[in-house]
């Protein structure tokens, strides 16, 4: 997470201003709403839960309303003294020279919310959101940060925003590799004001062929049996070929009479679509569509989730569909290593294909770990490979799949 304190060094003298509470807000705020960012699609609640309030902070005014101004209620009027001047209207409300108002600035956000929509795996979309002065006085922004580390934002510290007027944050978000809701916040302090503004940001990782809910949750205590959607952005109808390499149960269709669809609705049980003790990370659709031939849903299980050892960034590694006897190079990212930590060797688990390391360079806090599978060349179908990585002092395990097929070949594979 960056370092708040430094973010806002040229803005120091109105830090007083805002108040040890305020930084410490944004502060503890960011902290709490850090997410697991490249686990998204894995959970199964499909996003973080949004960072509580401490107990003492202010409540929050809804978007766009300033709060009233903090501090005692004046006296009452008293024999022939003038009176009391009248408190500044909730529009006018300013703090006085070295104090700060203990409410929301008089910001309003267009759009309320920065939604991404559906996105591809692992690229980067770029929005951006304005926020509006609807105050009576001029405000400045001291900092922007965001809770995620696949959240970037422009510099728009010490920016001023004029009544009535606007300053525009441009954001990116990176998609995470594995389909499923995503959600992330960015925090904005402005000069004068102890609580900070919110931004939500949201999207959605899909495949061209889209299933939901992007995961089965059959951990101890869940349902085993369940329905899942599956059917295609575009509204194109395609074939489903197979679901964990067996012929699929979907409701209400028969393949032998019944034309394609757009959409169809897969009947699913634990017990009978996994042998005991064979349960994958990934339950794989395939289906005929040249663009998406594999759809793949998280296995949400005690069997599926192993114990981490090492900080990976992904866990979804796949090649998609290859032809027959195809290498594929990719890289897998690990943070947090120690400065004298070096990868050593990787290992395949599987008689399908070796695992080869290529080579490993770092990048800040991360060591982008580059990797070469080589499959046998009768290797064919549905392909898992187990592979662990190796460093001087520890090791995790991880997988790589996807399907091979003879060269040229479109369409359901071996159904």
């Amino acid at each position: 997470m960056p370092d708040l304190a430094n973010s806002i060094v040229p803005h120091r003298s109105r830090v007083r201003r805002v108040g040890s509470f305020a930084l410490g807000l944004l502060m503890a705020t960011v902290a709490m709403t850090i997410v697991g960012c490249e686990r998204g699609g894995e959970k199964a609640a499909g996003s973080a839960a949004p960072a509580t309030a401490p107990a003492a902070a202010p409540a929050a005014a809804p978007a766009g309303t300033p709060a009233q101004p903090s501090g005692p209620a004046p006296a009452a009027n008293s024999g022939g003294q003038n009176p009391q001047p009248p408190s500044p209207a909730p529009a006018q409300a300013e703090a006085a020279a070295g104090d700060s108002i203990d409410g929301p600035p008089p910001v309003r956000l267009e759009p309320e919310i920065m939604d991404f929509g559906i996105l591809p795996p692992s690229i980067i979309k770029e929005g951006s959101i304005k926020l509006y002065n609807t105050g009576s006085k001029e405000l400045e922004v001291l900092t922007a940060q965001p809770s995620c580390k696949c959240t970037t934002t422009d510099d728009i510290s010490g920016k001023k925003i004029p009544v009535g007027g606007f300053v525009e944050l441009k954001a990116s978000m990176k998609a995470q590799s594995a389909p499923g809701k995503k959600s992330a916040e960015i925090k904005v302090l402005i000069d004068g004001y102890t609580q900070v503004i919110p931004i939500q940001l949201k999207s959605e990782v899909s495949l061209p062929v889209r299933v939901s809910p992007s995961y089965l949750n059959v951990v101890k205590g869940q349902p085993m049996k369940g329905r899942t959607v599956i059917e295609s952005i575009d509204k194109k109808p395609f074939k489903v070929c197979a679901v964990g390499g067996k012929k699929p149960n979907l409701v209400g269709f028969d393949p032998e009479k019944d034309e394609p669809r757009n959409q169809y609705l897969l009947d699913w049980d634990f017990d009978r679509d996994f042998a005991p003790g064979e349960a994958k990370r990934y339950w794989i659709i395939e289906t005929d569509r040249e663009d998406c031939p594999l759809v793949d849903i998280f296995v949400r299980h005690e069997s599926t989730i192993g114990l981490p050892r090492m900080k990976f960034t992904e866990y979804r590694h796949t090649f998609g569909r290859m032809d027959q006897g195809s290498p594929f190079e990719w890289t897998v990212d690990v943070s947090e290593l120690g400065a004298d930590e070096k990868v050593v060797t990787v290992a395949s688990g599987s008689s399908q294909a070796k695992v080869e390391l290529l080579g490993t360079t770092r990048e800040g806090d991360i060591t982008h770990i580059k990797l070469k599978l080589v499959p046998n060349v009768d290797t064919v179908g549905l392909t898992w490979v187990p592979f662990t990585v190796y460093t001087n002092s520890r090791q995790q395990e991880q997988a790589v799949w996807g399907q091979y097929v003879p060269k040229g070949l479109k369409g359901c594979f071996g159904h």
